[in-house]
């Protein structure tokens, strides 16, 4: 059964190429390993030049991999409160506790 990850590990799968005895059951374990997380890949390289090239940001090939670094450093891609708090409302209408 797919979960929330099913797609980013089966990418994870596909990049260990032969690697594997069992790519079935090595989704199956990475499911279960993962199965409380929410795995995303937030952005690749392309977007950063995309998005530098919007703000009319100067960077070179090299440079987008440290973008990405910086921003899984500094915690930037993460779930937020408000985040939560719209999917909860969004998904389960009055829920909201009474103090």
């Amino acid at each position: 059964m797919p979960s929330r990850n099913t797609e980013v590990l089966k990418q994870i799968i596909q990049a260990l190429d032969g690697l594997l005895v069992s790519e079935p059951h090595a989704l199956q374990r990475l499911e279960n390993v993962f199965k409380s997380s929410l795995l995303v890949v937030a952005g690749t390289e392309t977007d950063v030049a995309h998005h530098a090239e919007h703000l009319r940001l100067a960077i070179i090939d090299e440079e987008r991999g440290p973008v990405l670094d910086y921003i899984q450093q500094h915690r930037l891609a993460h779930i937020t409160i408000d985040q939560v708090e719209d999917a909860i409302n969004a998904l389960f209408p009055d829920r909201f506790i009474e103090p």
